[in-house]
């Protein structure tokens, strides 16, 4: 399964924004969803500064500021193609179960 990592710091409307469209996404496709303050991690915050939200997909950067429900969907359905898997079933018309 994915793992999403939306990397914000409190009071962030835009991160706040961005973890609710995350929360209504997994109802659509399944993945894990974490949160990290990266005001909690003096190297997270040294790298992304001001550059909050930064959304990071199975570690890998994908996408960040002010981002919309449609690019981070196909942001995450990009990241479930690379897997072999994913592709698959896709092909098959099967998709994975949350559970």
């Amino acid at each position: 399964m994915l793992r999403v990592t939306i990397l914000s710091r409190q009071e962030c409307h835009l991160c706040d924004v961005l973890l609710k469209m995350a929360r209504h996404l997994q109802a659509e496709i399944p993945f894990d969803l974490n949160q990290v303050d990266i005001d909690s991690d003096a190297e997270l915050s040294a790298r992304y500064g001001s550059r909050i939200p930064v959304v990071l997909i199975d570690q890998a950067e994908s996408c960040s500021g002010k981002v919309t429900e449609g690019e981070l969907r196909r942001a995450i359905k990009r990241a479930r193609w690379r897997r072999p898997v994913s592709r698959i079933l896709s092909r098959l018309g099967l998709t994975p179960q949350r559970g």
